[in-house]
């Protein structure tokens, strides 16, 4: 068996290393990319320094079932510099992070070779495909490369330009790398960020520490900045797990709804004699957004688990139960509720939020919620309209991709596949895949070629899949390849 992985991203790596460490190996692996540098994608670029990683080595695992994988490797470096002291963990820069993704990409390439499945990288987009027997990949480079089964691990699409403002003079859509695209600007310039999430952290911070002496402004519609991470501790939940989850949906038609998976949480947070109306009061409140960050920069190391638990279970619980929920409830999750979910999935290190905290209370660094408009000026400079008007020299778009996006270069071949029958759209978005085996899904059927992987899958939460999740999808598709192939 030949597999074509179309992506060489994160989730490419742990497919890879999940296909080494399997019982069975195919006969061969080759791996489609174009970009610059491999096995990184494009969160975990190289970068400057102050990009770090969001999230503590534990759940920083690309191995399925090892979730000390990423930390063994981290004791073979230096990381003492990084160390959040509130959070006890060294949180480094996303380019060590994309080391420890090549370095693994680099083992499981050599452990394949030994068991005699050689791997080869060609060094371009795929952007079409026919039939021969097998499915052709066609490359934007002339390549033509039959393969057995084919894997859609193309990772998250690239920023929209909501405003139009692309070809502006001082606009950037994609502010990765920020090495590329903030260190050189002006150190006066008044900065406006699209987005007050992480992104729009990252760029603030990365300002702070370079030198930068103006204005920042982050816009959004809302005005909120993301929670604050509190310290790490033992959770072990048994109430919220994925078996309850599937067994709750078996009882009711295989329909699930979210005021179930509510009540499954309070019963999990009494079980730990914790108050259920506290936590759902810190989640769901109305604060201001710099006092909500003072204070939850206070709790970091808070004994109440709510926030912790919630954390979790989004990451362990929430895919099985996504594509079991009713579709009005996740239609109002998706709508509604997408920036709290995200913001406690992915939350800010109180590294970051120290930097903020005190760029806000310097003045140099503002929120500004209700947005309408931005509009490039002729002569230069840029004019928002967010209740009153006023005057940026350069805007950054830091709002990431929504969820189901395909990128640019991947475009041309999803639609080749959807003309073909090959894969199916999901009304909600994304491609239609079977769990556990992320086979392609088409009028209800499996597609025995394709498979989807990551967050390009319709069963897919709506926040960016991490790296143990992308291990977990990776370690059921290659069961799947060999136990039911």
């Amino acid at each position: 068996m030949h597999i074509g992985i179309i992506g060489a991203g994160a989730a490419a790596v742990a497919l890879l290393d999940a296909l080494a460490r399997a019982d069975r190996q195919p006969s061969g692996v080759t791996v489609f990319d174009g970009a610059p540098a491999l096995w990184r994608g494009r969160p975990y670029q190289p970068d400057l320094d102050t990009v770090r990683v969001n999230a503590p080595p534990p759940i920083m695992s690309v191995r399925a079932g090892d979730s000390a994988h990423y930390q063994r490797w981290l004791a073979n470096r230096d990381v003492t510099g990084y160390l959040d002291e509130r959070l006890g963990q060294p949180l480094v820069p996303r380019a060590v992070y994309g080391e420890y993704l090549e370095d693994t990409a680099r083992e499981a390439i050599a452990q394949l070779g030994r068991a005699g499945c050689q791997v080869r990288v060609v060094r371009s987009a795929v952007t079409g495909f026919s039939r021969d027997g097998r499915a052709v990949l066609h490359t934007a480079g002339g390549h033509h490369v039959p393969v057995d089964r084919a894997v859609l691990a193309v990772g998250s699409g690239r920023p929209r330009d909501h405003y139009g403002l692309t070809g502006a003079p001082g606009y950037v859509n994609e502010p990765y790398p920020l090495a590329r695209t903030v260190a050189g600007l002006p150190a006066d310039h008044h900065v406006a960020v699209i987005g007050s999430g992480l992104t729009a952290v990252d760029v603030a911070v990365t300002l702070a520490e370079s030198g930068h002496t103006g204005p920042i402004t982050l816009l959004s519609r809302s005005g909120q900045l993301p929670f604050v991470q509190q310290r790490p501790v033992r959770l072990d939940p048994v109430h919220l797990t994925p078996g309850a989850v599937r067994e709750l949906a078996a009882e009711h038609a295989s329909e699930l709804r979210f005021s179930q998976l509510v009540s499954l949480m309070r019963t999990e947070l009494a079980a730990l004699a914790q108050d259920f109306d506290t936590f759902a009061a810190e989640i769901i409140g109305s604060e201001d957004p710099v006092i909500r960050l003072r204070r939850q920069l206070d709790a970091v190391d808070a004994p109440h688990y709510g926030r912790r638990l919630l954390a979790m279970v989004i990451r362990t619980a929430g895919p099985t139960a996504w594509p079991l929920l009713a579709d009005r409830d996740r239609a109002m999750l998706r709508t509604e509720h997408f920036r709290t979910i995200n913001s406690l999935s992915s939350p800010m290190v109180p590294h970051n939020a120290r930097i903020v905290l005190r760029l806000l209370d310097s003045g140099r660094l503002r929120l500004r919620a209700g947005v309408t408009k931005i509009e490039a000026q002729t002569g230069g400079g840029f004019t928002v309209h967010d209740g009153r008007s006023w005057s940026a020299d350069t805007v950054l778009n830091a709002v990431n991709p929504p969820a189901y996006t395909v990128p640019p270069e991947t475009e041309s071949l999803i639609g080749a596949l959807l003309a073909a029958g090959a894969v199916e759209s999901h009304p909600s978005g994304g491609l239609r895949a079977e769990p556990v085996t992320r086979r392609s899904m088409v009028g209800g059927t499996p597609d025995r070629s394709w498979h989807v992987l990551g967050n390009l899958a319709a069963d897919s939460l709506f926040i960016a899949t991490n790296p143990p999740g992308l291990a977990a999808e990776a370690a059921g598709l290659v069961r799947g390849l060999f136990g039911a192939s």
